[in-house]
Order: C-alpha cells, then structure tokens, then sequence
C-alpha cells in the first residue's frame, strides 16, 4: 500500500477548481489531499480526504500533517502552494520531509517585496525605484526623493490589497490610513507583519501584463502573457484578464520574467511575473510569486493552449516535468471579468436562466443581505464570468468581456430601495 500522498494548500479556494484534475494526472495513482479549516467547505469533498488546519498558518500546518503522520503512518511526496498565503507552510513542509520544492529563502525573496525588488535590480532587471518604510514621518521623506506620484503597498500582502496610488501630496496622510485599514481588515488571517510597507514610483502604462512561468531546477519556460485589466486608480483592482495576450510574442517581455524567477530562486512549479509595458515599450517589474496566478488565469491557460498548468505545477514538485513543446500554439480567446454590483444592499439574486456558449462559467458569491461595496479589492467583487471563443485571436482594444459581465451586473442583482 502506497503511504505517501499529494497534499495541496489552497485548492479548496474558489475559481482554484481545476487543481484537482491536474493533481489526479500527475499523481501517478497517489492519493490528492487537501487543507482546510473544518468541514463546512463545500469543495473538500472532491479531494481524496482533507486535513484540518489554516493554510496560512505555516506551524499550524507542519502539526496538523505530522499528526496525520503518527495517526496513518502516511507522509506527504509533495506539498503544493496555490497562493501566497499558502507557500510559507508549503516551504516548511518541503524542508521537513526533504521534498521537491521551493526552500524558505525562496519564498521570503517572493513573499517581501522589498527583499524581492533588491534581488531583482541586483541582477540588473528592469524595476520602479523602490523603498521601505513603517511610518508616515518615513514614508514623507522617501516621497519627497522618489517624486510623485508613487505607489505604496504592504510588504507581504496580496491580491491588490493596501495598494494605493498618491498623486498629491496632500493624499499622503489619507491614503497612508487606507493602506494601514486594510491591512489591519484581515484580523491577522494572513500571518503576514502589518507594519511593513513598500513605496514605488508609479509607472506610467497602457498596458500590464502577467506571466506565468513554469519552472523545475534550473528550467525556467514562460508559458502564456495574459493582458490585465484594472479599474479606477487610486486602487489597482483586477476586473478582468484576456489570453493570449497582444504581447505573447514579446520575447525581451518571456526573457525578463524567466531570468526573474532565476534570480528569486524559483526552481520548482509555476511562477506568476507580473509587469508593466509602458508607452515606449519599457518593461518594468511589478512582483513575482512563487505560486500559481489566480482568478482563473490557469483555467485560461488550460483553454487556450489545451495544458492544465496544475499538472505541470504539480509534476514539478514530484520532480517529474519533462519540457515543453518549443511553442504553444493558440486554440482561441479566452477571458474572465469580475462582476460588480452597484453599491448598496442587495435584495435579490436573480441568475440567468440560459448562458450563451462563449460564456463557459459563471459565479455568483454575493447573496441576498450582502452589502455591496466600492471596488476596493478582490474582496469586494461579486462574482466572475469566463468565456472562450474558439479561433479567435488577440484584439487592441479588446473588452467585450468586461462589458457583458457589467450587463451581466445589472440583471443579476435588486438593490435594496432606501
């Protein structure tokens, strides 16, 4: 009897669905385990079994498996990270047991920023001028170097949150004590430091990209650019994404973010680089993770160039990838936008009765009751909208995702009447 298993962290996560296939066809037979919390989360119950614990709590994590341990005698053969409140407990595992896997040094290179923008511009990668900061007092001063605008953002948080753009000096202050708000709104769930802050010069772009990078020692290939669609600064929220990208020929673009991942020390599973192009084609580094992206960029992957990147992700961990084909041939156009609602009270839920076939997946998380807010951060969107077109090519100025999803939005949703 086989007592090892694959143990993924952060696979119970919406719009994360499609890690299990991937699991079950790199596992070679093993059996795939998730991690959560209790037994309430509806999506546990696709995995082969699940342990109990908070994934974002790397020694809570370590225990909760080494007691799984002396109970089965079962010890996991890889540990696989989903996002980047997962990769610190994924890296503590990975040393425990000696598995296939990125190492602690690694993930606090992707995990800081500041530690992740000095280890990018000492390897001579293109950066915004950077620096750190706890205070108000510090945070002044460095602006009155860098200029604005600038960008501030928590040092190891994720999915946008805290990150705000200054445009006058008389936003500091404010926008300061938004940042700090926002961090301070998780209540600890991310066991991340919340007094530590990054100031960036902001960069100028008409396009940002990502890239996600599939790696194994020292094999570093991007597989697919995705155009990135923010909404209103002064927050940098993501409300759709669109592949293949207009820049998925962009070789200096595929270069940069493979040497990225070199330089942070990547060497096992899929990367997300992210980047701005600006109007003179400069490239500029935004971050790098040392996990999978989220909001259904791996499904867009999977749909455009017919490879599920979790079962490259988890065949990496196993130390079992074999390289890709030299090019990924484009099956058609893939997109996710996020849905909205207006902001107030929402009365009713009203779901379409039919979906045309472009549209392969819709989600709805808000229910009656909930307050609809501002768009803040991932936090605050109501659900998302997946689509393919089959043989259809990257467009300028594409965004007919966005907008369907916006109609979408308004028929979805009664708002409470005041």
């Amino acid at each position: 009897m086989n007592n090892t298993y694959i143990l993924i962290l952060g696979g119970e996560f919406a719009l994360r669905e499609r890690v299990l296939a991937g699991a079950l066809r790199a596992s070679g037979g093993m059996r795939v385990l998730t991690m959560a919390k209790n037994r309430t989360t509806p999506t546990i119950k696709f995995f082969d079994g699940f342990l109990p614990g908070d994934v974002a709590d790397a020694e809570a994590v370590l225990c909760a498996v080494l007691d799984h341990e002396r109970k089965t005698g079962e010890t996991p053969a890889a540990v696989i990270p989903m996002n980047d409140f997962t990769v610190r407990a994924a890296s503590l595992l990975t040393e425990h047991y000696q598995l296939h896997g990125n190492d602690s040094q690694t993930i606090t290179n992707c995990r800081d920023k500041f530690v992740m923008k000095q280890i990018l511009q000492a390897a001579g990668l293109p950066v915004p001028r950077f620096a750190a900061f706890r205070t108000l007092n510090e945070l002044k001063k460095l602006i009155a170097e860098i200029g604005l605008p600038v960008v501030i953002k928590p040092r190891e948080m994720a999915g946008s949150l805290g990150v705000l753009k200054i445009s006058r000096e008389d936003e500091i202050e404010e926008v300061f004590g938004k940042c700090v708000t926002d961090v301070i709104s998780l209540n600890g769930e991310s066991f991340a430091p919340e007094d530590l802050f990054q100031v960036e010069e902001y960069v100028p772009a008409w396009q940002e990209v990502s890239v996600e990078v599939i790696n194994q020692g020292d094999y570093h290939r991007a597989m697919a650019v995705t155009d990135k669609y923010l909404g209103e600064e002064p927050n940098f929220v993501e409300v759709g994404h669109s592949m293949p990208s207009l820049h998925s020929d962009n070789q200096k673009l595929r270069d940069i973010a493979e040497r990225a991942c070199h330089a942070l020390g990547i060497r096992y599973g899929v990367a997300h680089f992210e980047a701005r192009i600006t109007p003179t084609n400069e490239i500029k580094i935004i971050e790098v993770g040392a996990r999978t992206g989220g909001d259904t960029i791996m499904d867009l992957v999977e749909r455009t160039y017919g490879i599920n990147p979790y079962e490259l992700h988890v065949l990496s961990h196993l130390n079992k990838l074999k390289p890709l084909p030299d090019t990924l041939k484009p099956r058609g156009l893939s997109a996710v936008a996020f849905i909205k609602a207006d902001e107030g009270v929402i009365e009713k839920v009203t779901l379409p009765a039919s979906l045309p076939d472009h549209v392969v997946n819709m989600q709805v998380t808000a229910k009656p009751l909930d307050t609809s807010k501002k768009l803040v951060s991932w936090k605050t969107r109501e659900g998302s909208v997946e689509y393919f077109w089959p043989q259809r090519a990257a467009e300028p100025g594409f965004d007919e995702h966005l907008t369907i999803a916006d109609q979408y939005a308004r028929s979805l949703f009664t708002l409470r009447q005041a």
